[in-house]
């Protein structure tokens, strides 16, 4: 290229060697004018190497002339240097300055040394310039200056993550080095030097299972740094072996020249204790659900409207609804207007005084009168008022005891006034607080006579010490009953039961004690007839055809009844049993007879003994040399029962046999109504059989008519072709026949021996070649039909695996076999006099008489 030497611009004295090195140097080297009119200033190039001409994307071309803006420098920056310029010819000494530019291969970093040269002949300044591509150095220093700020940064962040109790760490991707910071280790419990700064120390101190996930948001984040976060809770193990909660951040903050992600910072934070109290929390509300779920009281929010947000199972129950029933409906749409009015109100005192209001309400559910303790209490937060809850227990049962127990209280007053029974309440210095009407009648005194006398007064001197001490063995809370010989008011002998029980106060302490009097005078002068009696009783046990026997509880020391032991036993149960009285009375009944352990006998009579219900029960008895039917009645007895029993074995056998008879009878009429039914069947295949005109139509009648004779059963009619040896299938009934469509006379063996071949897992006969893919259990039957000697097909049934090929019913199939023979073999026939009465026999010519 043709430029212009520095000797010819200038005139100034130069040397071959300085061009040399002027051309080929890889500095930026040149002279510029700087043209200065109207407050406007330029600058234009009069002489450049080639490396000016490269570095403007010019190389070849010569910038001669040509300003900064020419060649598409930004304006701000031309204005800047032109400033540098203008310096330069004030102060007339070299001057050098930096500034960065961007070019096609990226930003780069410039040195201009500029020198003032001297005035041209138009007084315009010409300076020569020197240019070096300080870009690395500059990049050097710059990355150096970060280092230095980060180092800075680390010292000021150490001590705020020290007090925030976090970690710090520092990732480099390009040689897999991380820092781990000193607050890190320590949260971990581990001193500076014991971690190794290393990515592989925390991926081994973290939990197993949440690696994989860490790593992954990791690498979700280093995909789209801008737009996903790295931001996990986590679970490391600490020195100690507990488990600690981290929150772990962190984002990129470099990239290498490829635009990947070439370092990342971030911070741990130890969240362990927020952790446990939000598991705690969450376990809280758990249990608070879980109670709501099972509790026995009905629970339910509502807004500030009366509108239901949450109900529990019990609430819902109690009005008969499903709790999504309720959800956003109103109480107002439960309750009758009287009900909702009194609620609102209660709702209104509520808003006005944030206090929980606690009431008790009469109301009726479907048509029953419930009772319910009610406690409304605000729902306060961030509003003053952000609804109300309520509970409601249902009191119903506790009400209806207390109206139950006011009734009875009034009952009982009238009873104690108009009882027979003697009423006597005494205080703990036994004297009379209380007699009733006939007490006194009793003594013969008045009531008020009575009143405020020692209990002493009206006892006779033998019965005195003994009354006395069962009064005061109240104080232990016995409760005791005797018999006593009291003073009439004539001195006339009274004996009286005295049952006696403590009165006490609600802590326990002794009041005194009430004592119920009954007047036995009639009932010890009657005891001689009693023994009379008793007598007389022992006659009729002697006399009864029935065993009677009673029996005796025999208790363990929790009071469980363990075995009975014979009280009596009359000469029938003696009998019954095989045994004598002296082998039964005194002794238990297990001992002697252990059998009734095992059909549950004894637990009968326990239960009886325990509910103080008879009990009636007929049981077959096979023990203890025993074989019989009884028939007992048990009744309570005491601590113990009665037992009336009698043996009915002549009647149960007589009532077993009637049964077996009664059954055989309804099974051969049931046999004769499924035979009648079948015959019934036959005659209405053989009607339409003999209506059929061809063998295909009579072979359709009976697959149509026959599914009722073999119910769940298939089958088909195969017919011999005219060669005698192949079958094919004319019909067939049911879902699956597990048979060939069209087989040889040798692939059946009921062919083959010519009378019916039966192949069942019960008699194990060979398969024919023709049944293919048969359920195990399944029965076939195959029936040759034959007629006049010639077998004319084959009758094929199968039988599902469910169901049973019986004898009768093979019978009935081959009655059909031979039906269908028939008709096949009277068809062809006619089918054959048909055709003879057409053409002759001789000559194949039609009959004149045909024609």
């Amino acid at each position: 290229m043709s430029q212009i030497s520095v000797c010819d611009c200038c005139s100034y004295p130069t040397s071959e060697l300085l061009h040399i090195f002027y051309e080929s140097s890889p500095l930026m080297m040149g002279i510029l004018e700087m043209v200065e009119q109207d407050e406007h200033v330029t600058l234009h190039f009069l002489s450049h190497n080639e490396a000016t001409a490269i570095f403007f994307n010019r190389p070849g071309q010569s910038l001669r002339g040509q300003t900064f803006g020419d060649l598409g420098l930004d304006p701000q920056k031309i204005q800047d240097i032109v400033g540098y310029y203008q310096q330069c010819k004030r102060e007339r000494e070299p001057l050098s300055f930096e500034y960065e530019e961007q070019t096609e291969t990226g930003l780069r970093w410039l040195l201009v040394t500029l020198n003032f040269l001297r005035l041209s002949e138009q007084k315009r300044p010409h300076f020569s310039y020197l240019i070096r591509d300080i870009t690395d150095r500059k990049n050097a220093e710059i990355e150096r200056l970060e280092i230095e700020k980060r180092n800075r940064e680390l010292q000021l962040l150490e001590p705020i993550f020290e007090i925030i109790l976090a970690g710090y760490w520092d990732w480099n991707f390009q040689d897999n080095t991380e820092y781990l910071s000193p607050s890190f280790k320590k949260m971990l419990g581990y001193e500076d030097h014991e971690l190794e700064n290393h990515p592989d120390t925390w991926q081994k101190l973290i939990f197993a299972e949440d690696l994989p996930e860490v790593l992954e948001s990791i690498n979700n984040h280093l995909d789209s740094p801008q737009t996903v976060p790295f931001y996990r809770e986590v679970r490391y193990h600490h020195k100690s072996g507990a488990t600690l909660w981290i929150l772990c951040s962190g984002r990129v903050i470099e990239w290498d020249e490829m635009g990947k992600p070439s370092r990342m910072i971030g911070c741990h934070i130890d969240i362990t204790h927020q952790k446990e109290a939000e598991l705690n929390l969450r376990d809280i509300n758990q249990e608070l659900e879980t109670f709501l779920e099972n509790a026995p009281m009905a629970i339910s929010r509502l807004d500030n409207h009366g509108q239901y947000l949450k109900v529990n199972p019990t609430f819902a129950k109690t009005l008969d609804k499903n709790p999504s029933e309720l959800l956003g409906q109103s109480f107002y749409d439960f309750f009758s207007p009287e009900v909702t009015n009194i609620f609102e109100q209660r709702l209104q005192t509520i808003r006005e005084t944030l206090q929980p209001l606690q009431v008790e309400d009469e109301l009726d559910i479907n048509g029953v009168t419930q009772y319910f303790q009610t406690i409304l209490f605000p729902a306060l937060g961030s509003q003053p008022l952000k609804g109300f809850w309520s509970i409601s227990k249902n009191i119903t049962d506790q009400k209806q005891k207390a109206i139950a127990l006011r009734d009875s209280e009034k009952r009982y007053r009238t009873i104690i006034e108009t009882t027979l029974e003697g009423v006597w309440v005494v205080n703990s210095e036994e004297t009379t607080e209380f007699v009733n009407d006939q007490m006194a009648k009793m003594l013969g005194y008045s009531a008020s006579e009575m009143m405020g006398q020692p209990l002493t007064a009206f006892i006779s001197p033998e019965s005195e010490e003994k009354i006395c001490q069962q009064i005061r063995n109240q104080t232990r809370g016995d409760s005791e009953q005797a018999v006593y010989r009291f003073c009439h008011r004539d001195n006339s002998d009274v004996w009286l039961i005295l049952s006696t029980t403590p009165l006490q106060d609600t802590q326990g302490n002794y009041q005194g004690c009430i004592g119920l009097l009954t007047n036995i005078t009639e009932m010890i002068q009657i005891q001689d007839a009693l023994k009379v009696s008793e007598l007389q009783l022992a006659s009729v046990l002697n006399s009864s055809l029935d065993g009677i026997m009673a029996f005796q509880s025999i208790r363990d020391a929790e009071g469980k009844i363990i075995d009975f032991e014979y009280r009596l036993a009359n000469p029938a149960s003696c009998t019954m049993t095989g045994r004598t009285t002296e082998q039964l009375v005194g002794h238990r009944l297990l001992e002697v007879m252990p059998g009734h352990r095992k059909d549950g006998l004894f637990d009968s009579y326990v239960q009886v003994v325990e509910s103080g219900e008879p009990g009636t029960r007929e049981f077959y008895y096979n023990h203890d040399e025993i074989d019989s039917w009884f028939e007992n009645i048990a009744v309570k007895l005491g601590d113990g029962f009665a037992v009336t029993f009698r043996d009915i074995t002549p009647i149960k056998n007589y009532q077993l046999t009637l049964e077996k008879t009664n059954q055989e009878l309804q099974e051969r009429l049931q046999d004769l109504r499924e035979r009648h039914a079948e015959m019934q069947t036959l005659s209405q295949i053989g009607d339409f059989l003999q209506a059929c005109l061809t063998v295909q139509e009579a072979c359709q009648v009976v697959a149509t008519l026959i599914p009722p004779l073999f119910p769940g059963s298939a089958g088909g009619i195969f017919q011999t072709k005219d060669s005698g040896h192949q079958l094919e299938t004319l019909a067939q009934w049911g879902e699956e026949l597990y048979s060939k469509a069209k087989f040889s006379h040798q692939e059946c063996w009921g062919l083959r021996r010519g009378r019916p071949h039966l192949i069942s897992e019960y008699w194990g006969e060979l398969h024919c070649g023709h049944v293919k893919h048969l359920p195990d259990g399944a029965t076939t039957y195959c029936i040759p039909m034959v007629a006049q000697g010639e077998t004319l097909g084959l009758f094929y049934l199968m039988v599902p695996p469910e169901l049973e090929l019986i004898g009768n019913k093979r019978q009935l199939a081959q009655t059909v076999a031979e039906q269908l023979g028939l008709a096949i073999a009277n068809l062809k026939l006619r089918e054959t006099l048909q055709q003879q009465s057409i053409r002759d026999a001789l000559t194949g010519l039609y009959n004149i008489k045909s024609g």
